[in-house]
């Protein structure tokens, strides 16, 4: 019955993709989370994320004729929408990815390069040629909303019933939710760069009575901060607030005062932070992170170049591991040690070159005085903070997300116009 479901909802998206490719581009950021819809297709294990990516290309290819112009030159033409620096990156990131699947390569470890690194570039290409202007980026900042609403509605059905009941997440321990997902993590690394964003645009917009519903949506990413108890999630949202309010002008004689205090009141703390703490049964999560970023930087001390590969962190960490009540996560929970244990030094570098490309195009957005500068400048922040503590990355759902946030930045900045919201 499940998998009848399943193909009519592909029918149905095939055919929305068909008429419109913008409407599926929507589509598949409504539906990112569909990676948990795993099944097998003539024994070949794949998700409906990666069913709905891959019939958008093939659609897009065959509607719009782009095969006739494909080419793998890394100089600039006319018609191609992605500049020669970010070619030059992009191919970069895949022979990274490549090296990363070679250095640890199984058929698990295939299937998550597939995820992780193949269809988010398919849906990054689709995406730089299809969203072209002001109307197409409405379709995508309410797809993002429509993310948000149905992932926030499902969360709260979570909380007040016993669906999807957690026991490592429910009393006696803290109650923490996770909405679809098998932990709250999951939940707040995608909703966290949301929330960040639509409250830009609401501080941001002239009309903010009109656009009251960037507010709502606001409310509903910081409720879901807070109820899956994601510290890095609520830190980073404020920390993007607080950077936004200081570099704004109306508000910067208010902001000022708070940021010092708030930096007076870090130092204070840091001294009493132990570096090297004696794990036991009551130690902080920041205890465990600090071991965990200690035991990882052995590891790439005796694999400095290659990393453990992608997928083989978890097998690699063993001989570094020294706590046996504690478990190895799948990551080393640092965005730089993420990237550099999966995808080696050569993954690390392009991954900082990506940044700094994210970086020069904001700077660029803000050049044109376009109103969308502090949104996705304060979604870029909160992605980036979380990531310090977590892993933002590595994930179907969340590498997408990370793709999409590069190529809306990227769209946006060659808009040279004025733009208000």
């Amino acid at each position: 019955m499940m998998d009848l479901f399943f193909a009519i909802l592909l029918v149905g998206f095939i055919w929305l993709s068909y008429r419109k490719p913008l409407w599926g581009v929507g589509a598949v950021i409504v539906l990112l989370p569909s990676y948990l819809w795993r099944f097998n297709i003539l024994g070949i294990p794949t998700t409906f994320l990666e069913l709905l990516i891959v019939s958008l290309f093939i659609v897009w290819l065959l509607k719009e004729k782009k095969y006739k112009a494909i080419n793998f030159s890394l100089q600039k033409t006319f018609d191609n929408q992605v500049s020669k620096a970010l070619r030059y990156l992009l191919g970069l990131w895949l022979l990274a990815a490549i090296l990363a699947l070679l250095t640890n390569f199984s058929y698990a470890s295939l299937g998550l390069w597939r995820a992780y690194f193949l269809e988010p570039l398919m849906f990054f290409l689709i995406f730089v040629y299809t969203v072209k202007d002001k109307k197409d980026w409405t379709v995508i900042i309410n797809s993002l909303a429509l993310l948000l609403a149905w992932l926030f509605t499902v969360a709260m059905y979570q909380n007040f019933t016993t669906w999807n009941y957690i026991s490592a997440y429910n009393f006696p321990n803290v109650k923490r939710l996770t909405g679809l997902f098998a932990y709250p993590n999951a939940l707040s690394l995608l909703t966290a760069p949301l929330t960040a964003l639509f409250a830009g645009l609401w501080i941001y917009t002239k009309d903010k009575l009109f656009n009251w519903h960037y507010l709502i949506l606001f409310v509903f990413g910081l409720v879901l901060a807070i109820m899956t108890v994601s510290q890095g999630a609520i830190l980073a949202i404020i920390f993007s607030l607080f950077l936004a309010l200081i570099l704004a002008k109306k508000l910067r004689k208010i902001a000022i005062p708070v940021i010092i205090l708030g930096l007076i009141s870090i130092l204070l703390v840091l001294p009493k932070i132990d570096i090297n703490p004696e794990l036991n049964l009551q130690s902080s999560s920041l205890d465990i992170r600090l071991n965990q970023w200690q035991e990882t930087s052995a590891l790439l001390a005796d694999n400095f170049l290659l990393g453990t590969g992608l997928n083989g962190y978890q097998n690699a960490l063993e001989a570094y591991h020294h706590t046996e009540w504690l478990e190895i996560y799948l990551y080393p929970h640092n965005i730089f040690l993420n990237f550099w244990t999966e995808m080696g030094l050569l993954g690390l570098l392009v991954f900082i070159g990506l940044i700094i490309y994210v970086i020069l195009l904001l700077k660029d957005i803000f050049k044109a005085n376009n109103n969308l500068a502090w949104p996705l400048s304060m979604m870029w922040v909160t992605w980036f903070i979380h990531g310090l503590v977590d892993v933002p990355y590595f994930k179907n759902d969340l590498s997408v997300l990370f793709f999409t946030m590069l190529v809306f930045t990227l769209v946006v900045s060659k808009y040279k116009k004025d733009v208000k919201i």
